[in-house]
């Protein structure tokens, strides 16, 4: 599986380049954890793997679309058993930092490459986006990241031991003798 950073790479992990992430991308890194610490919640209640948020790029109000993957691969809808449902504020405020990062996403792609449909995706510990299959909604999504064929970009780094990192890891073959 092949990872890119949004964020630069500290100075002290480029052996001493001066390179420093820009005030922008320490931002977004922060947003990204909120996000993640918000869909902690309703990954639990929902008994899901990942939790992805899109949005239509021609759509200007920017009304988000969030969904779960399951651990059978399937995508499901939120379910919140009422207007009290405590998981609401959760969803709210992910959603608010989704969107953050989702205008920060379609800022940044060209005008004339900008795909129709663009979304963020957390396990709960790390909020990654892939720019070469960009909607999570895709039937095919979560397959071709499994495959490898699709690398993803970090706002947040994932966990080794995460849902995400498990998902996409090498499988071990055991063999009994």
């Amino acid at each position: 599986m092949t990872y890119r950073r949004l964020l630069p790479i500290e100075d002290s992990e480029r052996g001493g380049t001066g390179y420093r992430p820009s005030a922008l991308d320490v931002a977004l890194a922060d947003v990204a954890a909120v996000v993640a610490f918000h869909a902690r919640p309703l990954l639990r209640a929902n008994r899901a793997i990942l939790l992805n948020t899109t949005t239509s790029t021609e759509d200007h109000a920017r009304r988000l679309t969030t969904r779960f993957w399951m651990i059978d691969g399937t995508l499901a809808q939120a379910h919140l058993a009422d207007r009290r449902d405590p998981l609401r504020r959760s969803l709210a405020a992910m959603q608010t930092g989704a969107k953050v990062l989702l205008g920060e996403m379609i800022r940044r792609w060209p005008a004339y490459a900008v795909p129709p449909i663009v979304g963020i995706f957390t396990d709960g510990g790390g909020v990654a986006f892939s720019s070469e299959h960009p909607s999570p909604l895709s039937p095919d999504w979560l397959t071709r990241h499994q495959s490898g064929t699709c690398p993803t970009t970090t706002f947040l780094p994932f966990a080794p031991d995460g849902a995400w990192s498990r998902l996409i890891g090498p499988v071990a073959n055991n063999f009994v003798h």
